[in-house]
């Protein structure tokens, strides 16, 4: 009886670490730039998790953005996801996340931060889609206007 109580409270301990492992999230937070003056101004933010495979997307969560412009949500890791910003001004952006992290990297929970313009809808020459994703080099998740080379299969 003594020698199967050892691997059994092994098993347990590896289950619990797993599992606190799988359960570290990605705090994505985010603030909109406009005119916080005009209460006409009204922008929402949208997450959905994306499919990959099947190119299909299930809707996650959307949230009012409220006047200070500050919104936040959390997301798993090793998961793709889109990131739908708009405003009733006409501008719309759109963040594709990308949540894998590379083999080695520590899987805890993380923060991402990132400013989205509504204010200047009509001069606004700005790419409609960025890239967020895990970044080796700089050990931690970054922005970019173009599709980052592990993404890109190059």
């Amino acid at each position: 009886m003594r020698n199967l109580t050892i691997p059994f409270t092994l098993a347990l301990l590896i289950g619990a670490f797993s599992s606190s492992a799988q359960d570290a999230k990605l705090s994505v937070r985010g603030e909109i730039q406009c005119d916080k003056k005009n209460k006409s101004v009204m922008s929402s933010v949208t997450i959905y998790r994306y499919y990959h495979l099947s190119e299909s997307v299930e809707l996650m969560e959307q949230q009012m953005v409220p006047r200070n412009g500050n919104f936040q949500f959390n997301v798993e890791f090793d998961k793709e996801y889109i990131i739908d910003v708009a405003s009733n001004t006409g501008v719309h952006r759109r963040y594709n996340l990308n949540t894998e992290v590379m083999k080695g990297y520590k899987m805890e929970n993380q923060k991402f931060e990132f400013f989205v313009d509504v204010q200047n809808a009509a001069t606004d020459d700005q790419e409609n889609v960025a890239w967020i994703y895990f970044d080796p080099s700089a050990n931690d998740f970054s922005q970019s206007s173009q599709l980052p080379v592990a993404l890109s299969g190059e």
